[in-house]
């Protein structure tokens, strides 16, 4: 409890008022820690934002990846328009959105196990069906394996359908999973292993997956380059041109169609790689070659219609019959549009989706304004409030440090990138030249077209590529990529074989332009496309070196291309660049805490001479500065001790004078009257206020006055006055004056001034010493106390001021402190006193009646404190308390003779003291006439 209360007070020490921006900041960075830290949020609290970083309330999809739409009309589509991504669910037929948001998942977001699903297909009961992809670890490309899950049609998780696990020796980087499709009941794809090919089948009512046998390569090396599920069936692409349509788990049969591939340019029989039942029509097209979708008819590919020029490629073929109409349509989704295709016309039903944010991405938006807000808070609270040279430091200088930082660093970054290119560059050209060689005299012409040397051809190629695995004795496989490519003229090519691809479609893939190229050291090219690091599309940076291949026919248009691996370029950089943030965070701290600890030194010294002066500002004048510098600091800490000296002494003198000055006047005046300083009191300042008044009388001073020097008279007054004074002050009162021989005391609480006057009898009186003292035999007091409503101020005149009390209770309590002596009594109290105390039962009081004394025209009640008496005299007057209190009772009520009988009584028992001596004296001469029954003394 100890530490937190010690942290709190640094705290506040520090920040001072700005410790709620400080709360404040520490509740958004943990919800900006929560909310955009982890990916798993994403699409619960940031929603869709463009690369602005901007909500977005509509857009037209672009960049799409999958395409699905069911028998309900119901389309799901995803794409990379955003950079997280995204996915809609819409109705086809309206447009109508259905769900829009970042196309990604979470299984559990307080877990962080989110993905981004693709090859997305609908089924006709709107759940969606994806592949899930597992990578070996975060920096590798390579997969691990792959799962199907379920979502639903809000695009929510549901779970996963089954796995499909990768030999640790025949892991690629792109999915062996085909594209998935749907019909009638059952999701159904095909994997692809070095093997063979498998199909599967899962019933989306029962989620039971069912696994056909192998489909094995041939002997003679040709294997399935493709598979396309399609309603009920599935087309095998194989590498000699074949196409075959089966169905599950049945023999492949007859050749429905053939492809051919020429390196010059497609054949009449292009390759294809999408496919979609249509009316019974077989539609394809390449989905990397969008000049034209074909349809096969009496085993030949027939074109159908032609595209535009304005696309990039072809994701997805499907077919959906609307509802107002009984044939279906061909539905082909391009990577920016949507077109259906029916009755020899072309239609655009591009979606426009429409994202609508919820509250909490609106909550995390306003959030996220607040943080900023209260990071500029912060700072101009720190510069307002706390004007000291740290801060003003930090807030001039880092700034500053910070940029030339950043300035520095990102040089730093430019030119180690730079030489990490060149690095590499250089190892890519050592890896190209020492790996073409395994390549030269390589026959490439079977790779030039689909036959049944095809196969075998392609199988001797990935040979050669498994030994370059090794990289004659370095492993290569994972930093590095090898390709063939073929040069079609001066300024394209297409790819021929590639080490990271299982099976290759053949020379399909259009590659780099030779244009874009610069000239190799070794006599190839060099392809780089490395992105600057802080690029949305950072992480596909590559660069590539190709190397001249002497193949058999020594045409010189094959080329062996080395590329860095995505993923380990992105690594390395990563590394530049954390290292250079490193560095120049420490930098920066390094240089902070310089300037912290030169500010601290001049603050300290500061500090110091600021406590010295609030410490004399504060009363303690003999505060000192101990700085011996002979710089500025020293001046100001030489002038701030000089300063506190000239001070002490003024202040000594000061005091003296004040401390006398208070002997005068008591201090409790110029508080009573709400006055700050004594010499903000003024001539008529006056407060009326609620005082008990006491008043204590020596007795027979007068008489042992006149036997007395004036010299002893004094000394003998001094002694009573140095008890009675401290007495006074130590029960919470003050002395107002001294009277001659007798001494008036205030205080603001009536059992203050009661147990005052017990004190103070019980000290003269009662305590031997003091007679001794005072060199007498006796000693006796009188005193009288009263409460009531007092005016307290300053009289007198410009020259001489006092002050003082003036009301009726002081003539009241003096008029009681005089009664003592004819009731021959110590202490008496007045009703309106006992009345006003918090505990009266605790006092011994004996009644005494109401009178009225001399000069005041109200009558009061009395009491005697017996408390301040001996213990035999206290005894002996308590024994009468009962019989007197009742004998004046019937004074009072009229009834004098019984009031007289009564005190005879009293007397009669040798029970009297004075007190019903005089009363019975009182009653006894009153006459016949005088009709009161208060007890009257006419004189003082």
């Amino acid at each position: 409890m100890k530490f937190f209360k010690a942290v709190k007070r640094i705290f506040f020490a520090v920040f001072g008022r700005a410790w709620y921006f400080l709360i404040a900041l520490g509740v958004l960075l943990t919800w900006s820690v929560v909310t955009i830290g982890s990916e798993g949020f994403t699409p619960v609290f940031n929603g869709l934002k463009d690369y602005d970083d901007r909500f977005m309330k509509e857009f037209v999809m672009d960049d799409t990846e999958s395409f699905s739409v069911n028998s309900n009309g119901t389309a799901v589509i995803t794409g990379n328009y955003t950079p997280s991504g995204e996915a809609a669910v819409f109705d086809f037929e309206s447009g109508e959105t259905l769900f829009s948001n970042v196309n990604m998942i979470s299984s559990d977001i307080f877990s962080d196990d989110y993905f981004m699903p693709y090859n997305l297909v609908v089924t006709d009961d709107d759940e969606i069906y994806a592949v899930k992809s597992y990578y070996t670890d975060s920096n590798s490309a390579l997969l691990e394996s792959e799962s199907i899950v379920r979502m639903s049609e809000g695009y929510k998780y549901i779970g996963d359908v089954c796995d499909i696990e990768y030999d640790i020796l025949d892991r690629q980087r792109e999915s062996k999973i085909s594209r998935l499709h749907y019909y009638d009941g059952a999701v159904t794809y095909a994997v692809t292993e070095k093997e063979g090919v498998r199909l599967y089948s899962i019933d989306t009512g029962s989620q039971v997956l069912s696994e056909s046998g192998l489909y094995p390569s041939d002997p003679d090396g040709t294997f399935t380059v493709n598979v396309i599920p399609l309603d009920g069936s599935f087309l095998f692409l194989r590498s000699d041109g074949n196409v075959y349509r089966t169905g599950f788990d049945e023999a492949l049969g007859d050749s429905i169609c053939r492809f051919d591939i020429d390196a010059e340019g497609l054949s009449g029989n292009p390759y294809f790689d999408l496919a979609a039942v249509v009316n019974g029509t077989l539609y394809v097209a390449d989905s990397w070659n969008i000049a034209a979708v074909y349809k096969i008819e009496n085993g030949a590919l027939v074109k159908a219609f032609d595209l535009e020029d304005d696309y990039c490629y072809i994701a997805s073929l499907d077919s959906y019959r609307y509802k107002d109409d009984d044939k279906e349509s061909l539905v082909i989704c391009l990577d920016n549009a949507v077109l259906t295709y029916s009755d020899g016309e072309l239609y655009d039903d591009t979606p426009v989706i429409r994202f609508t944010p919820t509250i909490l991405m609106h909550i995390n938006n306003v959030f996220e304004s607040l943080l900023i807000v209260v990071i500029a808070a912060l700072v101009i609270n720190l510069i307002i409030r706390k004007k000291t040279l740290l801060y003003k430091h930090l807030i001039i200088v880092l700034p500053v440090l910070i940029v030339l930082t950043l300035i520095i660093a990102h040089s730093a970054y430019v030119y180690s990138d730079d030489k990490n290119e060149e690095r590499i560059y250089k190892d890519l050209n050592v890896i190209c030249d020492l790996s073409k060689s395994e390549f030269d005299g390589f026959d490439f012409t079977g790779l030039m077209s689909a036959d049944k040397d095809t196969g075998s051809a392609y199988m001797e190629l990935i040979k050669r590529f498994n030994k370059l695995g090794s990289g004659h004795g370095h492993d290569w496989s994972n930093d590095y990529v090898f390709s063939v490519v073929y040069r079609t003229d001066e300024d394209n090519m297409v790819y021929i074989a590639a080490d990271d691809a299982l099976y290759m479609p053949l020379n399909v893939y259009s590659g780099s332009s030779f244009s874009d190229m610069t000239d190799n050291l070794s006599g190839g090219f060099v392809d780089s496309n490395v992105t600057d690091f802080f690029d949305d599309d950072n992480a596909l940076s590559n660069i590539s070196v190709l190397g001249s291949i002497t193949d058999k026919n020594n045409t010189g248009r094959y080329y062996l291309m080395v590329s860095t691996d995505t993923s380990s370029l992105y690594e390395q950089r990563s590394e530049i660049l954390g290292t250079i943030v490193i560095f120049s965070i420490l930098a920066i701290l390094l240089l902070t805490l310089i300037i912290v600890l030169s500010s601290l030194n001049t603050m300290r010294v500061v500090k110091k001479a600021s406590k010295a002066v609030q410490e004399i500002s504060g009363g303690n004048l003999s505060a000192r500065v101990n700085y011996k510098s002979k710089d500025e600091l020293g001046q100001i800490c030489s002038d701030v001790n000089e300063m506190g000296k000239n001070l002490e002494t003024l202040f000594e003198e000061k005091d003296r004078t004040e401390k006398f000055y208070y002997k005068f006047v008591p201090e409790k005046f110029r508080e009573l009257l709400g006055k700050e300083n004594f010499t903000d009191l003024e001539l008529g300042d006056a407060k009326s206020c609620e005082l008990t008044v006491l008043f204590c009388d020596i007795r027979g001073f007068s008489i042992n006055s006149e036997m007395m020097t004036a010299k002893e008279n004094f000394a003998f007054a001094n002694i009573i006055y140095g008890k009675m004074g401290p007495i006074v002050r130590n029960n919470n009162g003050f002395v107002d004056k001294y009277i001659g021989d007798a001494v008036m005391g205030l205080f603001e609480k009536p059992d203050d001034a009661v147990r005052c006057g017990i004190e103070l009898y019980k000290t003269i009186v009662l305590d031997p010493k003091t007679a001794e003292e005072l060199n007498v035999s006796d000693i006796n007091i009188g005193i009288g106390v009263h409460t009531g409503m007092a005016m307290v101020g300053i009289v007198g005149e410009s020259e001489r001021l006092s002050g003082t009390v003036i009301s009726e209770t002081v003539n009241m309590s003096s008029r009681l402190e005089s009664l003592t002596k004819q009731y021959k009594t110590a202490m008496l109290v007045s009703k309106s006193t006992i009345d006003r105390m918090s505990d009266p039962d605790s006092l011994d009081l004996r009644y005494l009646g109401i009178v009225q004394v001399a000069g005041v025209n109200e009558v009061e009640a009395l009491y005697e404190v017996l408390d301040c008496l001996s213990d035999d005299m206290r005894q002996k007057r308590s024994s009468n308390s009962r019989e007197l209190r009742e004998a004046i009772r019937l004074f009072a009520m009229g009834r004098r003779d019984e009031a007289a009988a009564s005190l005879q009584q009293i007397k009669d028992a040798g029970r009297d003291d004075y007190v019903t001596d005089l009363y019975l004296d009182y009653i006894r001469g009153m006459s016949e006439d005088d009709k009161g029954n208060v007890f009257r003394f006419v004189r003082k």
